[in-house]
Order: C-alpha cells, then sequence, then structure tokens
C-alpha cells in the first residue's frame, strides 16, 4: 500500500512539474482580449484612437488582466453594478462636456482629448468581473494619495501571490489557473500607470 501512495505522490510531482512548464511557455495570456459589454460600447466609441489601442492592447490593458487572473477566485458577480456602471461611463463619456468635435484643431494633444477612460475599457475587455479591479482601483485612488495607493497595490498583489503559491504548494488537486496567477509578475510602472488612469 505504501508503493501505491508513492506512485500517487509520483505522478502528481511529474503533473505539477508539466504545468509549470507549461505555464512558462511565452504565452502572454495577458493580451488576451474580450468584446466589451454592449454597455461600455459610448466609452469605447468616445476613446481618442491612442487611448483606444492603449486600452484594448497596451500596458494598461495586460495589467487589468492580470489583475482579474490574480483576484478571479475572490471577485463576487455583480452583473447589475457592471452594467450601471458601464451605461454611466458611456453616457459620461459622450456627453458634450467631455467630447471634443473639431480634435484637428488640438494638433499633437489630439490623442489626450476627452475624458480618459483607458483602464475602464481595459478592464471592459479583460473578461466578465475585471471591472471590479477598475472598481478598486477607484476608491484606492479616491483615498489615498497616488505613492500610497501604488503601495497599496504592490502589496495586495505580493499578499495574493504568496496565498495562491500556498494554496497550490498544499493542494493535493492541481489548479492550473491558480498556478499561473501565483506565477504573474506585475511591475510598479504598470500599478502606476494603472492607478493615474483611475484618477
Amino acid at each position: 500500500m505504501a508503493s501505491l501512495g508513492k506512485l500517487t505522490n509520483a505522478i502528481m510531482h511529474i503533473a505539477q512539474e508539466n504545468t509549470a512548464a507549461l505555464v512558462n511557455i511565452n504565452l502572454d495570456f495577458s493580451m488576451l482580449r474580450f468584446e466589451a459589454p454592449p454597455e461600455f460600447m459610448g466609452l469605447c466609441s468616445s476613446l481618442s484612437p491612442k487611448r483606444k489601442a492603449e486600452a484594448e492592447d497596451g500596458m494598461i490593458h495586460s495589467t487589468a488582466r492580470k489583475l482579474f487572473a490574480l483576484f478571479e477566485s475572490e471577485i463576487p458577480a455583480v452583473p447589475e453594478l457592471l452594467e450601471a456602471y458601464g451605461k454611466r461611463a458611456s453616457e459620461i463619456a459622450t456627453s458634450e462636456n467631455t467630447m471634443s468635435s473639431q480634435e484637428s484643431v488640438h494638433g499633437a494633444f489630439a490623442d489626450y482629448i476627452g475624458a480618459d477612460g483607458t483602464s475602464i475599457l481595459a478592464a471592459a475587455t479583460s473578461g466578465d468581473g475585471a471591472v471590479t479591479m477598475h472598481l478598486l482601483a477607484c476608491l484606492l485612488a479616491r483615498m489615498w494619495k497616488r505613492s500610497q495607493a501604488i503601495s497599496i497595490w504592490q502589496e495586495l498583489v505580493q499578499q495574493r501571490k504568496s496565498i495562491l503559491s500556498k494554496k497550490v504548494g498544499s493542494s493535493a488537486m492541481l489548479h492550473a489557473n491558480e498556478l499561473a496567477a501565483s506565477m504573474i509578475h506585475i511591475g510598479r510602472k504598470q500599478l502606476d500607470e494603472w492607478d493615474a488612469s483611475a484618477r
């Protein structure tokens, strides 16, 4: 019977090593993009081409995806809140006060005219629930100075990765998504940009 236990442990060890090897393949899941929910389409259409590209394919999109992957198992389902948030963000972004009808007159600053909804759209195109990470960013930005909020984000990321690493290490059942999330790297520069857009 002892040899059966050793065999099972050996198989689990091999499975964990293979999964870790698969996670290390140069596949950047953080650039995976989803279609934004319909409520966010007004915001999407009002962003400058530069901001839209950054939200859908840039570093801020990568940050939104990574934060979502890291905290995914802890994020509650709040579909009504997300729908209301998307509608309100679109309403504000498409209002006359935030839209510029003559972008050509702004010259070099044309990419920065209008509301900065980059992080909102980045979250909306990062999968169900990622918008809740943006809402957390807004709360932190409102309550703390920029340097403090970024430090709080760093601590949240570090603690979550630690929790996931312990969970993966002690679990008999292997969870590949938690293993992958525990290896995510989110630098201070990424968190700084994330916080700046939320502000």
